[in-house]
C-alpha cells in the first residue's frame, strides 16, 4: 500500500512538473508569435517586404527567409494583411491575449463575404457583455469574436462564426443553391481497361446525401481489418463498392419509383416560430450546422429532409411529420396526373418524376397539404420561387401563374399573392423573365440561371464556366462563318455550269514577253530627280524612243519590262 501511494504521489508530482513546463513553453511560444506578428505588421505598413526584402507576399517571405512553419507563416501573414480591417482582433493577437491560430481563423471567416466584414465592424446598439466575463463589454461583433478567440476552444469559436454567417446569409444561400445546381455535372466514361471513370461536381445538398450514405454504408475500418503490414483498407475502394450497392439496390427495389423511401435523409432542426419567420434570434440547424431561414423553409418542403419542428417554450415536438407536410401516395399520384408534362415552370422540360411538391402557402404558416395548395416544380425552379419577389397562383388542376414582382417583395418568398393583380407597376410572368434573360449575354447554363442570381460566393466558378461557354459559342460561330464562306465561294460544278469555249488568244506584239495570266505587276517605273533635287521632266516634244535610260547606282530595270515599255511608248508616239 505504501509503495502504491508513493508511486502515485511520484506520478502526480511528475505530471505537475510537466504541466508547469508545458504551460511555460506555451506562454513563451504565444509571446514570440505576438512579437513576430508585431514586427511583420510594422514591416508591411512601411512596405519593407517589397522594397528591402523583394517579396510581395508575406507568407513567401516568412517561409523562405526565416524558415517559419507553414501554418505559423500563413496565420501571421493573413493577420498582418488584414490588420487594418480588423484592428480589435489584431490587437488581441499582438498583445498575446489570443493565440494567432484562433485570430487567423476568425479574420479568414470574416473576410469571406462583404456582409461579414461590414457586420463585424458595425457597433451594437448597446454594448454586449462578454459570455466569458460579464464585466467586459463588447462594442462591436468583432470585439465579441475577440473574446471567443481569447477564452473559447476552437470548436466554440467555429460554431459562433458559423451562426453569424448563417444569420447574415438570408436568401443568398438560395442563390448559392441555384448557382450550384447550374454548375453541377456528372460524366461517366468507359475506359480502355473495361472500367468506368466517374467525374463531376455535385451541389451541396446532393453531396451531403451521397457523403452520408457512404458513411452509413461504409463505417470506418476496424483495427482487426488491417493487412499483414498493419495498414487499414483504403476508404475510396469501399466507397466505390457502396455506390454499386446503392445503384443496384435502388434499381431492384419495388419502392424506388415512389421516391419517398430514401434511406439517406438530412435532419433539419428548427422551432416553429423561427420557421414562420418570426425574429426569435435562433438559427435553424441542418445536420447540426447552422443555415439561413430561407434555406430552412425550402428544405422543409420536400422529403429529402426530415424536419424536427418543436415548440421552443415547452420543448414539445410538433408532429407535422411526412403525413402533414408531404403528399401521400394517392395525392402525389393525383398531382402527377394533373401535371403529366412535369414542372409547372413555363418551358421546363424536366419529367414529372423529378419534381417536388411545393406548398403555395407554406405548411409552417398554416398551409394545408392538398391539391389546391400544391404545385409540382423541379428542384431548380422550386428553389428560385423561394427567393424574394416570386408569387404562385394556382388557376386550375396542374396549372399555375408564376409571377415576379420587381418593385417589392410579396411577403414570404414563393407564397401565393394576388399575382398580376397586386397593383405593382413591375410584374412579369416566368415566361417573360426567361425571354428577357435569354436575350442578354449571360444565358450560359442549361438551368436558365439569371445573371441577377449569380451569388457572390459562386461568382468565380460561374464566371469561369461562362467564359468557357462563350469561347465555345465563338468557335461555333467561326466554324459556321467559314462553312458559309466555303459554300458561297466554292467553284461551280462542271455539270451545272459547262465550261465556255476557250477564246483564241491574240498574238502578242513582236518582241513582247509573256507576263502570264492577269493580274500581274510590272516593275515600277523609275523616277530620276534633276539637279538641285528637283524632278527632271522630259520635253513634251520629241519621240519617246529618245528617252534616256535612268542613271544611278541602283539595279537596272527588268529587261523585258523596259523593252515592252519602250515599244509601247514608240507606238503611242507614232500613233
Amino acid at each position: 500500500m505504501a509503495t502504491a501511494a508513493l508511486t502515485g504521489t511520484d506520478k502526480q508530482t511528475q505530471a505537475r512538473a510537466i504541466r508547469a513546463t508545458l504551460d511555460q513553453a506555451a506562454a513563451g511560444i504565444n509571446a514570440f508569435h505576438a512579437q513576430v506578428l508585431s514586427a511583420v505588421i510594422a514591416m508591411k505598413e512601411q512596405n519593407l517586404h517589397r522594397s528591402e526584402f523583394g517579396f510581395s507576399a508575406l507568407f513567401d517571405l516568412l517561409k523562405s527567409q526565416f524558415d517559419f512553419h507553414n501554418s505559423s507563416a500563413a496565420d501571421i501573414a493573413v493577420i498582418a494583411k488584414l490588420s487594418r480591417k480588423f484592428g480589435v482582433l489584431t490587437q488581441a493577437a499582438t498583445t498575446g491575449q489570443a493565440r494567432i491560430d484562433q485570430v487567423a481563423y476568425a479574420v479568414r471567416q470574416l473576410e469571406k463575404t462583404p456582409a461579414m466584414r461590414l457586420f463585424a465592424r458595425t457597433p451594437f446598439r448597446a454594448p454586449v457583455p462578454s459570455p466569458f466575463d460579464s464585466e467586459t463589454l463588447c462594442a462591436t461583433p468583432e470585439a465579441l469574436i475577440a473574446q471567443y478567440c481569447q477564452h473559447a476552444p476552437f470548436k466554440d469559436l467555429q460554431r459562433h462564426l458559423n451562426e453569424l454567417a448563417a444569420q447574415l446569409a438570408d436568401e443568398s444561400e438560395l442563390f448559392d443553391g441555384l448557382g450550384e445546381q447550374s454548375l453541377q455535372w456528372i460524366e461517366v466514361t468507359e475506359t480502355d481497361n473495361g472500367m468506368w471513370s466517374l467525374s463531376g461536381e455535385l451541389s451541396d445538398d446532393t453531396g451531403r446525401l451521397l457523403d452520408k450514405y457512404l458513411k452509413t454504408a461504409c463505417p470506418p475500418p476496424r483495427q482487426d481489418e488491417t493487412d499483414t503490414d498493419g495498414v487499414l483498407p483504403a476508404a475510396p475502394n469501399r466507397h466505390a463498392e457502396a455506390l454499386h450497392q446503392l445503384l443496384a439496390g435502388y434499381g431492384s427495389s419495388s419502392e424506388a419509383a415512389t421516391r419517398h423511401g430514401h434511406t439517406a435523409t438530412l435532419n433539419l432542426t428548427v422551432d416553429i416560430e423561427t420557421l414562420q419567420g418570426k425574429d426569435t434570434g435562433r438559427t435553424p440547424l441542418l445536420e447540426g450546422q447552422p443555415i439561413s431561414l430561407a434555406r430552412a423553409r425550402l428544405l422543409a418542403c420536400e422529403g429529402v429532409v426530415i424536419p424536427s419542428v418543436f415548440n421552443y417554450a415547452t420543448g414539445e415536438a410538433i408532429e407535422l411529420g411526412r403525413a402533414a407536410r408531404l403528399p401521400n401516395a394517392a395525392l402525389r399520384r393525383k398531382l402527377e396526373l394533373e401535371q403529366p408534362e412535369g414542372c409547372a415552370w413555363s418551358g421546363c422540360a424536366l419529367p414529372v418524376a423529378w419534381t417536388e411538391a411545393h406548398h403555395i402557402v407554406h405548411w409552417a404558416d398554416g398551409g394545408v397539404t392538398d391539391a389546391q395548395n400544391l404545385i409540382l416544380l423541379c428542384r431548380f425552379h422550386h428553389g428560385r420561387i423561394h427567393t424574394a419577389g416570386w408569387s404562385v397562383e394556382k388557376t386550375g388542376p396542374g396549372q399555375a401563374i408564376i409571377t415576379h414582382h420587381g418593385g417589392h417583395d410579396t411577403g414570404q418568398p414563393g407564397q401565393g399573392s394576388e399575382g398580376a393583380g397586386c397593383g405593382c407597376s413591375d410584374w412579369r410572368t416566368d415566361q417573360d423573365m426567361d425571354a428577357e434573360h435569354r436575350a442578354d449575354d449571360f444565358d450560359y447554363f442549361p438551368t436558365g440561371l439569371y445573371r441577377s442570381e449569380w451569388s457572390e460566393n459562386m461568382k468565380v466558378d460561374l464566371d469561369a464556366r461562362a467564359e468557357a461557354a462563350e469561347q465555345e459559342r465563338s468557335l461555333a460561330a467561326m466554324k459556321a462563318a467559314k462553312a458559309k464562306c466555303r459554300e458561297r465561294f466554292a467553284p461551280q460544278s462542271s455539270e451545272a455550269n459547262p465550261p465556255e469555249p476557250e477564246q483564241p488568244k491574240q498574238a502578242a506584239p513582236a518582241g513582247a514577253s509573256d507576263l502570264g495570266d492577269p493580274p500581274f505587276l510590272r516593275c515600277p517605273s523609275r523616277w530620276r530627280p534633276g539637279r538641285g533635287g528637283k524632278a527632271h521632266h522630259q520635253p513634251t516634244g520629241g519621240h519617246a524612243s529618245q528617252l534616256e535610260p535612268p542613271a544611278g547606282s541602283g539595279p537596272s530595270p527588268c529587261p523585258a519590262t523596259t523593252t515592252n515599255t519602250n515599244q509601247a511608248a514608240t507606238q503611242l508616239a507614232h500613233g
